[in-house]
């Protein structure tokens, strides 16, 4: 058994997923703490039992960026790495050897070895337990990646020499396409999409990468997992979040700051607690603002991946998580034909194809046009919650994850 100070990673039986992350974990970290106020040293053991005979334990591989990414904002509280205890036997040597194979314990541990991954000094733990593999085979591509700027001495020598905030930006999306690039093109490219839509992918994720080690101001957590079903993505920060992310944005000629967000909160069918509202607002704010941009963003993610491939994409923020599928096609349609004229008009303004009363003056009207059907979508989603909660694509939390978390579910 485990004391309330010690939480258990795995449970026998019940696999270590994105919900159970949400739904079970969470509270019990939360718990912890409002339980002891005066002591911050909390422990993690891996499974619940500190010596099991038999058992079934499992880890999805795509909740590892959520663990590191809450560890990570632990840690730093209690001003000490985490101690994990671990369990090396027949029924969790697989979970053991796949956190290896992983560089789960690289990440997380205090690894200085430059040849791997640099630890983050999230975790404590015994070293000794690592080992007696039984030579499952698990790909190389399997790994959780740790971006963050001290990582690369020269990274932040060049950033600090340049002065522009958006050449700061270009180079650091090209940096980063190179390493999506190395680091998860052998997953995207093999299997069923096109390579138009895989070089898509390489673009969102080193821009999203980009806005986690820039705008976050956090370490960003991510892993690409393949199976013979489906391709899963999850990308974690612990950062600022969304909402202290678009109040530092700069409002331009065609959007107002939080616009669309007022215009939904008016029309909220339910009333929450002003934290959950605000976590909500801000995903749906954050994805419009995202469609109005030049670059490749969260938004595209969004539609390439249920538009055109059919699959799930999962955004939480704070206390709330967003679930668009293609339940919500007949929506996302309108607003992901709409997006194609931005990028155009955007494309052809940079060109100078047209001036730039032309490029104001088109943009005013798809930012109408994208208010009225980006409302669509969200009375759509709210209508559902509100007539059963438990089939929603909004999912509400008791305990406030900080940070910005998106999974991506692609069928193959």
């Amino acid at each position: 058994m485990y004391t309330n100070s010690i939480i258990p990673l795995i449970e026998n039986n019940v696999s270590f997923s994105p919900y159970y992350f949400y739904k079970v974990f969470l509270k019990r970290v939360s718990s912890y703490y409002k339980e002891n106020p005066s002591n911050r040293e909390l422990c993690y053991r891996l499974i619940e039992d500190s010596d099991p005979m038999f058992g079934r334990y499992y880890i999805d591989p795509i909740s590892l960026p959520l663990l590191l990414s809450l560890s990570q904002q632990l840690s730093k509280s209690q001003g000490d790495p985490i101690n994990l205890y671990l369990s090396n036997t027949p029924s969790t040597i697989s979970v053991i050897e796949f956190l290896y194979y992983s560089d789960f314990f690289h990440v997380a541990g205090d690894n200085i070895n430059p040849t791997f991954p640099i630890g983050k000094n999230i975790l404590n733990f015994n070293k000794a337990y690592i080992g007696g593999f039984t030579s499952k085979h698990i790909r190389s591509e399997h790994k959780i990646r740790c971006y963050a700027l001290d990582d690369d001495l020269f990274l932040m020598n060049m950033i600090a020499s340049i002065k522009e905030e958006e050449a700061k930006r270009d180079y650091l999306v090209e940096y980063y396409t190179f390493k999506v690039r190395e680091h998860f093109g052998t997953l995207l490219y093999e299997k069923e999409v096109t390579n138009e839509l895989a070089n898509e992918f390489v673009m969102i994720l080193s821009e999203l990468i980009t806005n986690g080690v820039i705008h976050s101001q956090a370490n960003t957590f991510a892993l690409m997992f393949s199976d013979r079903y489906k391709t899963k993505f999850s990308i974690s920060d612990n950062g600022i979040g969304l909402w202290a992310s678009l109040s530092n944005k700069r409002e331009g000629n065609f959007y107002k700051k939080f616009e669309l967000a007022n215009i939904i909160q008016k029309n909220l069918p339910f009333h929450t607690n002003p934290n959950i509202t605000r976590s909500l607002l801000s995903i749906f704010e954050t994805l419009y603002y995202s469609m109005l941009k030049n670059r490749h963003g969260l938004f595209d993610l969004m539609c390439n991946v249920v538009v055109d491939t059919n699959g799930y994409f999962r955004i939480h923020n704070d206390y709330c998580q967003i679930i668009i599928s293609s339940r919500m096609i007949n929506e996302l349609i309108p607003l992901y034909e709409l997006r194609k004229k931005i990028v155009e008009i955007h494309n052809r303004y940079s060109f100078n194809i047209i001036s730039l009363s032309e490029f104001n003056n088109s943009m005013t009207l798809f930012t109408e046009q994208g208010k009225y059907e980006f409302q669509n979508l969200v009375n759509t989603i709210l209508r559902k919650f509100s007539e059963d909660t438990r089939f929603s694509a909004i999912r509400i939390f008791d305990v406030k994850f900080r940070g910005v978390h998106i999974e991506v579910e692609i069928p193959t």
